[in-house]
């Protein structure tokens, strides 16, 4: 493990801003389902009766997959999906079946809100069950997901203004990114909206107003009551919420691999090393008279979020060959001789090394005989999927 950077919290007093909530804002996770012949052919049918209800290709039609209902689209979604399902939990993107990990599932902010990304889950298959075909029980992938906290902050909305991004620390690797400005910021009337740090493509961390942008444009006022409970029931504001600063952390793609976190379960357990990890690594700083911006302490809410969420530690980085899968293989071949061993004295009363031999001939033939071979053989190889990664 990697220790945090020796940064200096700030305190964060409730006049300044106060905590409301916390949880996933949205996660992404690949499938390893093969979607049989049938499916395809539904997939196609509905898709193209929604192509013919509007010819700017926005028509959608109902679906019923084994009980849950969709929205079938008349368009896929880039990343090579042809066909596009969805309803107000998740979203399902499928390509061809010719890929190995052809669907993939969005779960949506109200969706994990209300039930969490297990249970939505266990929904998304049991509605795939009867139309695709798994091979293999580790059929999971992540492969984004982004957790947020939010603030009630009136300083806050007074406080960034355009130039807040000089008051910025990020890793190095950040300014080298091709894909969008290390340090993004969207200002309006003089304010700052948002404060973007790092690309949606491995981590980012989002500073932005929520409350404007529930107003403005998502409508999700169902945050609302969340956010009075947050505030022990209290109605703080005039007539509708205002200054809700959330700040988000985005994981995704190489960041997540890179640190061996590939299913949702690696994800749940490394949750807080990630969370310390984004918010020392991409922070917003209060400045100092210290000429180094890197020891100038972290900002008020990025303290807050570490303390409520974060480690003391980050996770390490590289996925390199450890020996792992010889000292397995070492481990197997001394139980064989051990398991060899007891069987000749348990035949014979003592080791009789002819006695051996014809035990283990008579093992490999039990091997071949068994008419579970082949599924024993498949999953002997999931367990051992991932021996060669760094632990």
């Amino acid at each position: 493990m990697r220790k945090v950077p020796n940064v200096p919290l700030s305190p964060c007093p409730p006049e300044y801003a106060r905590f409301l909530c916390e949880g996933f804002d949205s996660v992404q996770e690949a499938f390893r389902l093969i979607p049989s012949v049938e499916f395809v052919e539904l997939l196609d049918a509905t898709q193209r009766a929604a192509r013919e209800l509007a010819d700017n290709l926005e028509g959608t039609v109902e679906l019923d997959l084994a009980g849950e209902r969709f929205k079938a689209h008349a368009t896929g979604a880039r990343g090579g999906f042809r066909w596009r399902l969805s309803n107000d939990d998740f979203l399902l993107f499928i390509g061809s079946p010719k890929r190995e990990w052809t669907i993939s599932c969005r779960y949506l902010s109200a969706g994990l809100w209300e039930h969490g990304p297990a249970t939505l889950r266990e929904r998304a298959f049991a509605a795939l069950r009867p139309y695709t075909m798994q091979k293999e029980p580790d059929a999971v992938r992540i492969s984004r997901a982004d957790w947020c906290f939010d603030f009630w902050s009136p300083p806050l909305t007074e406080q960034l203004r355009p130039g807040i991004s000089e008051h910025v620390v990020a890793h190095s690797s950040v300014k080298k990114s091709e894909h969008m400005s290390v340090i993004e910021t969207v200002a309006v009337g003089g304010k700052a909206q948002t404060l973007t740090i790092g690309s949606k493509s491995g981590l980012q961390v989002q500073l932005y107003d929520k409350s404007r942008e529930i107003d403005e444009a998502s409508g999700k006022t169902w945050f609302w009551p969340i956010w009075v409970a947050g505030l022990d029931g209290e109605w703080v504001w005039e007539d509708k919420p205002r200054d809700v600063w959330r700040l988000e952390c985005r994981f995704s793609g190489d960041f997540l691999k890179e640190r061996n976190v590939r299913r949702p379960h690696e994800f749940e357990h490394a949750l807080p090393d990630l969370i310390a990890e984004a918010l020392y690594m991409r922070r917003l700083t209060v400045p100092n008279a210290d000429s180094n911006n890197r020891r100038w302490p972290m900002h008020p809410v990025w303290s807050e979020a570490y303390r409520i969420r974060g480690t003391k530690q980050m996770l390490p980085i590289g996925r390199k060959v450890t020996g792992l899968r010889n000292v397995l293989t070492e481990q197997a071949i001394a139980q064989l001789a051990g398991a060899a061993r007891s069987a000749s004295v348990l035949a014979t009363g003592d080791y009789d090394e002819s006695k051996v031999v014809s035990l283990m001939k008579a093992a490999q033939e039990r091997i071949a005989r068994d008419p579970a071979h082949a599924r024993k053989v498949e999953a002997a190889r999931n367990r051992y999927s991932d021996v060669d990664e760094a632990r």
